[in-house]
C-alpha cells in the first residue's frame, strides 16, 4: 500500500480539479515535470517510485548545466495520475495556479541498489528519457533544513548544456497537445508518412571524431532494418528496401512498445551469442530461415531491435529535425518491452571505444548531434571498427579437398565496376557448407562476372581459373578480415555468414574518410570574432577591413551584467545569419550608444561622410530633403554599425525596391502600468482573431516591456491599407475585452492596467526593433521569436539575453523565417471580416 494521506489532507477534490489517488495498477518507471505558477514559481520533479510519484519542489527549475546545483525540496508524495495533471488550481485551494506540463517520459536507474535504498540513504542517481531533460542526473541529500533539502545535479554526459535554463522553453507536452508539441519543433515538416526510405549510412574512419558536437553509438553486429509502424502493424525493411517482419514475427510487439499511432523507426536487429556479446553468426539462422522453420529458430535464436533514431511520428516528417531532438522524441516516446530497447548514446567517445574493444564488440559510431537525417552515406555519421568487417558480393565457388566446396570468391564495386577481392575460405560449418552450396548452385554461369579476368588461387597455390564455379553476383556475404593487401585483396578473411538485407550494388569498397573531411562535413560551435586579450584589431570579414575599437568598454554596466562592446559585437557575428535575412534590404534608422545603454544616446538617420564606400546607402525623400539611409546587407555592414556602437537595428517594415507597401502587418502589445501575463492573454485573443479571419502571425518579444506580432503579407497594400485593417482587429478586441486593451493614444487616456494595442506604428518611415537584435537594457536582452506555445502565464522578455539567446537560436533555428517565406493576401481576410461585421451594422 502507497501512503498518499498527505496528499489527500492537503486538498479538497470537489473544489480543485487535481486527481484524487486510485489503486495502482502495475508498476513504471514514469517521471514528469510540472511548472507551477503558485505564490511563488516552481518547478516540479516527480518520478514513480513503489506506485507513488516521489516529488521535489525545484524552485529555479531543472537544468541541464553540470555546473549548476539545483536546491529540490522534498514535498509529499503524489499519485500516478497526477503524472498527467495539467490546469489551474482555483485559489482558496492549496497550491493555487497554474500548473503546466513542462517535461514526461520515463528514466532509469542507475547503480545497483533499488529506488527506496538510494532515496533512504539520500543519494538517487537516475538517467532521464524525457522530450526535454534528457541524461543522468542525481539528486543528493544536503545536511540543512529537516532533511527535505536535496540539491538535483545534472551528470556531465552527451546531454550537458552550459547556459541552460528551463525559463527558455515553456511550451507544455501533455498529451492532449502531442500534435502542437510536433509543430513546433524545428525542422519538423506535417507530411504523410512515406512509404519507403533508404537508411542513412556512415563513413568508415581509422580515428574518432572527438568533440562536444559528437555523440557515440555501439556499432550493433546484426541487420539494419526501418521499422514502418501502422494500423498497430509493423513492416521492417532492411538496406535493400527487402521486407523482412516475416523472418522476424515476434517483432511484430514494436508497435505497441512506441507510444504513436503512426512511426518510421531505425535501428538494427540483433542476436546475441552465449556471452551476451552482438553476433552476426548467431542471426545467420534467422536471415535464411523460411515458412515452418522461422517459429524453431525463433525460439533457439530471439532476436532483440535496437532503435537509435525516429524519422516519422504522427504526421510528422523529423528527418530535418537535429539529432539529438529526435532522439529525445524517440525516448520519450518508447514503452518499457521485451523486444525493443533504445541503442543508448554517450558523451565519451574514447572510453566507449575501449569498452566495445573489451567486449570484442564490432566498433562505435560517432554521429554529429545536430545532423539531419540523409538516405545517402554522410560524413555526419563515422564508424570506427574494432574488427575490420564488410559486405561483398559472392562471385564464384572454388573447388577444395572437403565437400561443396573449398572457397568462395568475393568481389567488392569500385566506381561502378565489380573487381576481385579474393577468395574467404573459414569460418564455414558442415551445415553451412551444404546450405551455402545448395543456394548458389542455381546462379552458375560459364564466365565470371569481373570487370578484369581475376587471378584465383586453387587449393594448390597454383593459378587456375577452371578450380572456380562462377556465379551470377546476386549473393551478398558478411566477411572480417585483417586488412587489404597491397594488390587489394583480402589477408585472413573469415566467413561471417550471408545475408539479404543488402543489395549487391551497395557493397562498395569503404574508403575511410580523413579527420579534415569529418571537420569539414560537421557543423561546429562558432568561436568568438573578437580576440578577448585586444581592445583594438583589424579583421577581414567578407572581404572587408573591419576595424574594432575600445573593445573593453562596458556597454551594459549593472555589477551583474558588465557586458563590453566586445560582447555586442562577437554576439551579432554570432546570429548574423538569422538577423540579416530580416533586415536585409530595409532602411535603418541607427541609434547609437557610445557610452553604453546608462550615456546619452542619439539617433543617426543620415549616413555620415565618413561611413565607407562599400556601405550601401538607400536615398529617401523625405516632406523636407533626402536622407541617406543605412541598408546592411551584409556581415561586414551589421558588424561595422555594432562597431558605432547601434546596440539594436531598427528597420523599416518595407524594403527599398516596395518602400511605400509594408511586407508584414505590426501587431504592437504594450504593457499600461499591467505585468506581461496580460501581454500574454492579449497577444493569444489577436493570435485567435487572426486565425480566425485565416491569417497567420508570429510572435517575438520586444526584448523591452512589450510584444510584437507580425503578419506577414504580400507588398502591395499601402501603409495606410494595412493600419486601417490593424485598427479594425485593435477595435475588434478592445470591444471584445474592454477590461483587458486600452487603444487611445494620448497616454492621459489610456487607462492603467491593460494592455495598449498600438495600430498607429503602421506607418512609412516608422521602425521597430529587428527580430534577434539586443536592447539596451538592463540584462541585455534579445528580441526573440517565439513558438505561440510558449506565449504563456509566466513569461518574461527578460528570460532572453546575450548570455542564452545563441544557444536558444541554434537549438531552434529561424522561427521567424515564415515571415519571410509566407506572404498572405488580405483581401480574403477582409471578406470574413465583412461577414462578421454585418450582423452588428444591421443593429
Amino acid at each position: 500500500m502507497t501512503n498518499l494521506s498527505d496528499y489527500s489532507r492537503k486538498r479538497r477534490f470537489d473544489k480543485t480539479p487535481e486527481p484524487p489517488p486510485k489503486p495502482v495498477q502495475e508498476a513504471g518507471n514514469r517521471f514528469c515535470i510540472q511548472r507551477h505558477s503558485a505564490r511563488r514559481l516552481h518547478y516540479d520533479l516527480r518520478l514513480e517510485v513503489g506506485g507513488v510519484l516521489k516529488s521535489w519542489a525545484v524552485p529555479k527549475g531543472p537544468t541541464l548545466d553540470p555546473a549548476e546545483k539545483r536546491l529540490a525540496v522534498h514535498v509529499e508524495d503524489h499519485p500516478i495520475e497526477y503524472g498527467d495533471f495539467e490546469g489551474t488550481i482555483p485559489a482558496g485551494n492549496y497550491g493555487a495556479g497554474s500548473v503546466l506540463l513542462w517535461d514526461r517520459g520515463t528514466y532509469e536507474l542507475l547503480g545497483d541498489a533499488s529506488a527506496e535504498k538510494q532515496l533512504e540513504r539520500g543519494d538517487f542517481k537516475f538517467k532521464l528519457h524525457g522530450e526535454k531533460l534528457f541524461g543522468e542526473f542525481a539528486l543528493v541529500r544536503t545536511k540543512r533544513g529537516k532533511g527535505n533539502e536535496w540539491l538535483l545535479i545534472k551528470k556531465k554526459d552527451f546531454a550537458a548544456k552550459t547556459g541552460y535554463d528551463s525559463e527558455d522553453d515553456l511550451r507544455s507536452v501533455s498529451a492532449g497537445g502531442a500534435a502542437a508539441d510536433l509543430s513546433v519543433v524545428p525542422g519538423a515538416a506535417k507530411s504523410e508518412m512515406p512509404k519507403k526510405l533508404e537508411p542513412m549510412m556512415a563513413f568508415a574512419s581509422s580515428s574518432l571524431p572527438t568533440g562536444p558536437e559528437w555523440i557515440y553509438e555501439v556499432k550493433w553486429d546484426g541487420v539494419r532494418a526501418l521499422a514502418f509502424i501502422a494500423d498497430g502493424k509493423v513492416k521492417l525493411t532492411g538496406r535493400s528496401g527487402r521486407a523482412m517482419e516475416a523472418q522476424y514475427p515476434e517483432l511484430a510487439a514494436i508497435a505497441g512498445q512506441i507510444n504513436a499511432k503512426e512511426a518510421v523507426l531505425d535501428g538494427e536487429i540483433v542476436a546475441f551469442d552465449a556471452n551476451g556479446v552482438p553476433s552476426f553468426a548467431e542471426i545467420q539462422p534467422r536471415i535464411s530461415a523460411t515458412g515452418k522453420s522461422v517459429s524453431a529458430v525463433m525460439r533457439s535464436n530471439p532476436v532483440t531491435y535496437f532503435a537509435f533514431d525516429v524519422l516519422y511520428l504522427d504526421g510528422y516528417d523529423l528527418r530535418q529535425v537535429a539529432l539529438l531532438e529526435r532522439k529525445r522524441l524517440l525516448a520519450s516516446r518508447m514503452k518499457p518491452g521485451t523486444v525493443m530497447r533504445t541503442s543508448e548514446h554517450f558523451a565519451d567517445g574514447v572510453q566507449l571505444l575501449e569498452a566495445a574493444r573489451a567486449k570484442g564488440l564490432e566498433g562505435v559510431v560517432a554521429k554529429n548531434a545536430a545532423s539531419r537525417y540523409e538516405s545517402k552515406r554522410s560524413a555526419m555519421w563515422v564508424k570506427v571498427k574494432i574488427v575490420s568487417q564488410q559486405d561483398f558480393v559472392v562471385c564464384g565457388m572454388t573447388a577444395g579437398e572437403r565437400d561443396h566446396f573449398g572457397s568462395l570468391a568475393l568481389g567488392i564495386y569500385e566506381n561502378g565496376e565489380l573487381k576481385y577481392a579474393g577468395n574467404v575460405g573459414s569460418g564455414f560449418t558442415e551445415e553451412s557448407l551444404k546450405r551455402i552450396a545448395a543456394r548458389l548452385k542455381p546462379l552458375a554461369v560459364k564466365n565470371h562476372p569481373f570487370a578484369e579476368e581475376p587471378v584465383v588461387a586453387s587449393r594448390f597455390g597454383a593459378k587456375d581459373l577452371s578450380a572456380t564455379q562462377w556465379l551470377k553476383p546476386q549473393v551478398v556475404a558478411t566477411v572480417k578480415f585483417n586488412h587489404w593487401t597491397r594488390d587489394g585483396h583480402l589477408r585472413a578473411p573469415v566467413f561471417l555468414g550471408l545475408r539479404d538485407d543488402v543489395s549487391p550494388e551497395d557493397c562498395v569498397r569503404e574508403a575511410e574518410i580523413s579527420a579534415e573531411d569529418v571537420t569539414q562535413a560537421a557543423p561546429t560551435k562558432k568561436e568568438p570574432l573578437l580576440p578577448a586579450d585586444k581592445t583594438e584589431v583589424i579583421l577581414n570579414v567578407d572581404g572587408r577591413a573591419l576595424k574594432f575599437t575600445n573593445l573593453n568598454k562596458v556597454f551594459y554596466p549593472a555589477a551583474e551584467d558588465g557586458f563590453t562592446k566586445r560582447d555586442v559585437i562577437n554576439y551579432y557575428d554570432a546570429v548574423a545569419d538569422l538577423i540579416l535575412p530580416h533586415i536585409k534590404d530595409r532602411p535603418l534608422s541607427l541609434r547609437r550608444y557610445p557610452n553604453g545603454i546608462e550615456g546619452k544616446a542619439f539617433f543617426q538617420k543620415d549616413a555620415a561622410e565618413h561611413f565607407p564606400e562599400w556601405l550601401r546607402i538607400a536615398p529617401v525623400q523625405s516632406e523636407k530633403k533626402v536622407i541617406n539611409f543605412v541598408v546592411a546587407d551584409d556581415r561586414a555592414a551589421l558588424l561595422y554599425l555594432a562597431n558605432l556602437a547601434c546596440i539594436d537595428q531598427n528597420p523599416w517594415m518595407s524594403r527599398v525596391e516596395t518602400l511605400e507597401h509594408p511586407d508584414f502587418m505590426l501587431m504592437d502589445l504594450d504593457p499600461y502600468h499591467c505585468g506581461y501575463d496580460r501581454i500574454v492573454e492579449a497577444a493569444q485573443l489577436v493570435r485567435a482573431k487572426l486565425e480566425m479571419l485565416g491569417l497567420e502571425g508570429y510572435a517575438k518579444t520586444t526584448g523591452g516591456d512589450g510584444m510584437h506580432i507580425y503578419v506577414p503579407l504580400e507588398p502591395r497594400y499601402t501603409y495606410e491599407q494595412v493600419r486601417g485593417f490593424a485598427e479594425i482587429l485593435a477595435r475588434m478586441v478592445a470591444a471584445e475585452r474592454p477590461d483587458l486593451f486600452t487603444t487611445p493614444r494620448t497616454v492621459a487616456q489610456r487607462e492603467k492596467g491593460k494592455v495598449y494595442y498600438d495600430y498607429m506604428q503602421i506607418r512609412e518611415g516608422s521602425t521597430i526593433s529587428a527580430p534577434y537584435v539586443l536592447r539596451a537594457y538592463p540584462g541585455a536582452p534579445v528580441a526573440t521569436p517565439l513558438r505561440w506555445n510558449e506565449v504563456t502565464r509566466g513569461l518574461s522578455p527578460a528570460q532572453f539575453n546575450i548570455r542564452n539567446a545563441v544557444d536558444r537560436f541554434a537549438r531552434l533555428g529561424d522561427l521567424f523565417a515564415p515571415v519571410l517565406n509566407n506572404p498572405q493576401k488580405l483581401e480574403p481576410a477582409i471578406a470574413k471580416l465583412e461577414k462578421l461585421l454585418a450582423p452588428v451594422a444591421k443593429k
